[in-house]
This record gives structure tokens, sequence and C-alpha cells, in this order.
């Protein structure tokens, strides 16, 4: 790991397709490139001091982290391209990655709202993993967009989320519906639908 304090300028579409591998050789281009990450990941520091975009104990337990996660819902994603179903994630991993995406991606946004936003109508969406105690509250405004920081644990909500933390998983990364993966959506469906509709996981 070089350890950068600063992310590296983003390349455009046509400059990383320009640097794919051929067809034939994408798997062991993916299979190359992950072997190098495992191997930075074991062999950092632990006290290694490098760019990350959310907070985490340590810079090497952001990327670990963040790695994983873009790995697993990235697989979902070649799965159901290729018309087969998700290979399913473990409790625990499924619960953490709800919480990176809610805590750390959307719990960031807390606050960048118009003046109008500002001054509108509240709703809460409350997210229950009920094959864990895990639970996280989210207030919106009326287009769906966060309008507070999000905290972790229960409250009174307008929707309630609740299901497998595997489920939540695929529905909150829009890789599922809720009935396809045993998640009960209970009260005012449209503020998850807006929520879904309005949130996106975005570059700053």
């Amino acid at each position: 790991m070089e350890g950068l304090t600063q992310p590296v300028p983003r390349s455009t579409e046509p400059e990383i397709l320009a640097g794919s591998p051929a067809e034939a050789d994408l798997l062991s281009w993916f299979r190359d490139g992950h072997a190098g990450l495992v191997t930075a990941l074991a062999g950092a520091d632990p006290g290694l001091v490098c760019w990350a975009f959310l907070p985490a104990p340590s810079a090497r337990e952001f990327w670990a982290r963040r790695q994983a996660h873009e790995t697993a819902i990235h697989r979902v994603d070649a799965e159901q391209a290729a018309g087969g179903a998700p290979t399913g994630v473990g409790t625990e991993f499924a619960a953490d990655g709800v919480d990176e995406l809610i805590m750390g991606f959307f719990g960031r946004d807390g606050g960048e709202l118009s003046d109008d936003q500002r001054v509108g109508a509240r709703r809460r969406l409350l997210v229950r993993a009920t094959d864990t105690s895990a639970e996280w509250l989210l207030e919106l405004t009326e287009d769906g967009k966060l309008a507070a920081t999000v905290r972790r644990g229960g409250g009174s909500a307008e929707c309630t989320l609740a299901g497998p933390a595997a489920g939540l998983y695929l529905v909150l990364w829009n890789r599922a519906e809720p009935t396809e993966v045993g998640i009960t959506v209970s009260g005012d469906e449209t503020v998850l639908t807006g929520w879904r509709g309005g949130m996106r996981v975005t570059w700053k």
C-alpha cells in the first residue's frame, strides 16, 4: 500500500475502458487484482495513515470493510446479469453492510438540503434486522432526502422495513425488491419508495 493521503484523480470512462483487459483475460485480471488487494490489506501496518472517506477505527479497517462490501454487491450484479440468484451472505456481514450504508454513506449527507426542504414536513423510516438486535432510524424529507443525521436504535416511524439482515442488504442497495427477500414493509410505503428514489451513493 502506498499510503496516499489524497484521492487519486478520477479517470474518465473511456480511459478506464481503454485500460481494461481483453474479455478472455478478465477472470485472471480480476483474480490477480483480488489477490493483490488481500495481500496489501493483510500486510498493512495497523497504524497506516492514508485517505479514507468515511469514519473508521483505522484506515486499514475502513478499506477492508469498504472493499468487502463493494465486492459483495458487485458479485450480486454479476450473478443477476448471468440470470442466477445472488449468493447469500452471512447475517453479521449483511448487518455490517447495512450499517455502513446508512451510518456511513447516508449519514455523511445529513443536512445537505435546499431551503425548501429544510422547512418541509418530516417522515421517519425504521430499518430493523429481525435476525439481529440492529435497528436504524432515519428522518426524511417529503421527497425522500435525508433530513437529519441517522442514528442506530429504534423509535416511532411512519414506515418500518423489517426482515433478515441479508434481505435488507440487497433491498437497501437496490438489488432486490422487499417481497423477493423476505422483507416486510409496514406503515406508509411511500416513505420507503421516496427514500429509495431520492437517495443515491455518489462521490463527493
